[in-house]
């Protein structure tokens, strides 16, 4: 699936909504806790799609990388995991102790927050900066399947606009991957 333009219904400029999903460690946690950094970074995800299997490692990379710089980063599961057991919660949990993930990941069961940001698919970028304004939308990198044929790491170079207080120049990037898993 691709994003070819960005949304009508969260378009950029877009304030951080506010939501509180579970962790995989068991606690809610959500926009309170992007709120208390100098930049937000959502990202829409799970555990099957090759898309996001094949950028998590950058993902991590860039998490990691900027947190000490002011970032913070949250992942959310949103699939349908009746139908994709793969993206259970529990399958979650297992994920992020084998992958040691530097961010929360978080369980949108009821997909509520999936459609307040208009995500479409997997992965799925949502950059916001220190005032909670949307000024990022779309891919981590140009070759999210292909992690040995990446070229543009359009992520690193937004999160690094915006905590040094520049508009990111591109604000969208559309993103490619998996569609969202929505319940029938």
């Amino acid at each position: 699936m691709e994003r070819t333009e960005t949304s009508t219904r969260f378009p950029l400029g877009s304030k951080l909504p506010d939501f509180k999903l579970k962790n995989v460690d068991g606690r809610e946690m959500g926009s309170e806790y992007l709120r208390e950094g100098k930049a937000a970074l959502v990202v829409f995800t799970c555990n099957h799609c090759p898309y996001v299997k094949g950028s998590e490692q950058m993902l991590c990379r860039i998490a990691r990388r900027f947190e000490g710089q002011g970032l913070r980063t949250v992942t959310i599961n949103s699939n349908d995991a009746t139908r994709y057991p793969e993206d259970s919660f529990d399958k979650m949990k297992e994920k992020a102790a084998q992958m040691g993930l530097p961010y929360p990941y978080l369980y949108d069961s009821s997909q509520e927050v999936a459609r307040m940001f208009d995500a479409a698919c997997t992965p799925e970028c949502f950059l916001f900066n220190s005032k909670g304004e949307l000024v990022y939308q779309g891919a981590i990198n140009d070759n999210p399947k292909d992690p040995g044929q990446v070229n543009q790491d359009y992520l690193s170079v937004a999160v690094t606009q915006v905590l040094a207080g520049v508009k990111p120049d591109p604000a969208f990037v559309h993103p490619l991957g998996c569609s969202i898993k929505w319940r029938r």
